[in-house]
């Protein structure tokens, strides 16, 4: 039995996007089909950005974000791949905001020893001056693995403030007596000691198996070692060490 085409008995479909499967059916555009046939792609909704992966980071971002990594894993971990993972973003996104991790690694060590030396009050006496710079110093290498290893592995410690920290310490020392060439020479004197002070301790942590007394001498002398007592008392034999050269360089002066 034919069917009046121009009263259909049945309610025409209607598909996805929002057009009828009648012959009179309107694409989403508005058309008509004797506009012609509706292509596809002229309803086809635009891709969507995924959320939460910006486009644009700063460099205080991506820095902090590395100087989590590395004081956390290491800095052999740190890497675009793992920075875009910790920032929800893509590597050359990371890349694109901060450069070469060479200049990354440069970058976190110049910001984090400045944070530190920004924290030092100065003393007047040359004793007091070395043992705020020596204890300010471990602290932070305890507290930032990362510019002990960045240290030990790259290159000096060298940041906005460090000269002005040198010298402090050596215009300390000079003070002190010792003549401007010894002066220089004392403070890497300090500085050495403090860097494999902590490097000791940061590499051996808190694992039983890396603590001194288990070593039968240590044991039997010391019971429990402490590395607060021994970090105060080989300072204190460097400063009386200076002492006894001030000493001497003005008995051969004189």
């Amino acid at each position: 039995m034919l069917v009046d085409p121009g009263n259909p008995t049945a309610q025409p479909r209607t598909a996805a996007d929002g057009r009828t499967a009648a012959d009179g059916r309107t694409a989403a555009d508005g058309r008509s089909a004797a506009d012609g046939p509706v292509r596809a792609e002229a309803t086809d909704a635009a891709p969507r950005r995924r959320r939460g992966r910006p486009n644009v980071l700063s460099r205080e971002q991506v820095v902090d974000a590395a100087t989590a990594i590395a004081n956390e894993e290491g800095l052999d971990r740190l890497s675009f791949r793992a920075l875009g993972a910790r920032l929800g973003v893509a590597p050359m996104t990371v890349h694109r905001t901060i450069g070469g991790l060479d200049d990354l690694h440069a970058e976190l060590v110049r910001r984090t020893v400045d944070e530190f030396t920004a924290t030092f009050v100065w003393p007047d006496d040359w004793r007091s001056v070395v043992h705020v710079f020596a204890c300010t110093f471990r602290d932070l290498m305890r507290t930032h693995p990362l510019v002990l290893e960045s240290h030990s592995q790259r290159a000096p410690l060298a940041s906005t403030e460090s000269d002005a920290v040198v010298a402090r310490v050596v215009g300390a020392l000079q003070q002190a007596g010792l003549p401007e060439r010894e002066a220089m020479y004392a403070f890497f004197v300090v500085y050495d000691f403090v860097v494999g002070h902590a490097g000791v301790q940061v590499g051996r942590g808190d694992s039983d198996a890396g603590r001194p007394e288990r070593h039968r001498v240590v044991g039997e002398i010391l019971g429990e070692h402490s590395y607060d007592d021994r970090f105060t008392l080989g300072l204190e034999i460097i400063t009386a060490g200076i002492e006894a050269r001030v000493r001497t360089s003005g008995s051969a002066t004189s």
